[in-house]
This record gives C-alpha cells, sequence and structure tokens, in this order.
C-alpha cells in the first residue's frame, strides 16, 4: 500500500490547516475581546478597510476573509458605534461603501499592533529561515489552489 493511502485525517493539509485556523482564530479574537472589546470580524473589517479601503460590502468581505454577511453584521456594528461610516460610491451611486471615521481610524492603530503582536506569537517557534521557507511554500500552494479553481 502506498503512503499516500495510509494517511491518516490528522496528516491532511486541509485538516491541519483547519486546526491551526481554529486557534489561531481563537487566539487572537480573545485578544481583540480583551483589549478592545470587539468581535474578530469587527477587527477584520477596521483591518480591511483601514489597510486598502473604502470597499463595498462584497470587496470587504473578501478583502476581509469574511462572507458576505459576517463582514456585513460587522460593518453594521461597527457603522452603529461610529467607527464606520457609510457613503455612496463617486464612480457608481448604486454601490455602497464603507470607510472608517475618525475614531475608527484610531481604532485601526489599535487593532494592527494586536495582530503584529498575535503573528510574531505565533511564528515565533521558527526561526528566519524557516518562516521565510514556510512562507514562500503557502505562497505556492495558495497559487496552485488558485490556479485549479480556474
Amino acid at each position: 500500500m502506498k503512503a499516500a493511502a495510509k494517511l491518516g485525517l490528522e496528516q491532511f493539509l486541509t485538516y491541519r490547516m483547519h486546526v491551526l485556523n481554529k486557534l489561531s482564530d481563537r487566539g487572537i479574537s480573545e485578544r481583540y475581546h480583551a483589549k478592545l472589546d470587539i468581535t474578530l470580524p469587527e477587527a477584520r473589517v477596521i483591518a480591511a478597510v483601514g489597510s486598502f479601503g473604502p470597499f463595498s460590502i462584497m470587496d470587504l468581505g473578501r478583502r476581509a476573509n469574511l462572507d458576505k454577511s459576517q463582514a456585513s453584521r460587522a460593518a453594521e456594528a461597527l457603522i452603529q458605534r461610529g467607527l464606520v461610516r457609510r457613503e455612496a460610491s463617486s464612480e457608481d451611486g448604486r454601490v455602497v461603501l464603507v470607510s472608517l471615521t475618525s475614531e475608527g481610524r484610531a481604532l485601526y492603530r489599535k487593532v494592527m499592533p494586536i495582530a503584529r503582536k498575535w503573528n510574531a506569537d505565533l511564528f515565533a517557534c521558527l526561526d528566519e529561515a524557516e518562516k521565510a521557507s514556510l512562507g514562500r511554500m503557502l505562497d505556492k500552494v495558495i497559487a496552485n489552489a488558485l490556479a485549479g479553481r480556474e
């Protein structure tokens, strides 16, 4: 029997990535809640809009790695708190964009250091060469997965 046929579930890349994703989301979510009293989806919206925005809700979902309903709910909660605002697109009046208010930009400046620290802590078990190698490998696997969707 081939070695690949003997792989258990815990050896599949997708399973392992899912486990890592859940552990990572839980860890960063706890930090955002404790330090800023925001949810992970809200933090992702703030980070995405602050880094790349303004966006439509659909684009926001893609950039924040949230489904459209999660992005919409998080944006709405942030709008209610005065951290994000809605405005019509100057290019297409039918499209509504979300952008950060001045309070939202201040929150963005708090969200990003927490994200950077969590990322550094998560990868602290790797040396610099391992981090670089893992980054290259993930880029290749992501490119391969994207190519398979075309």
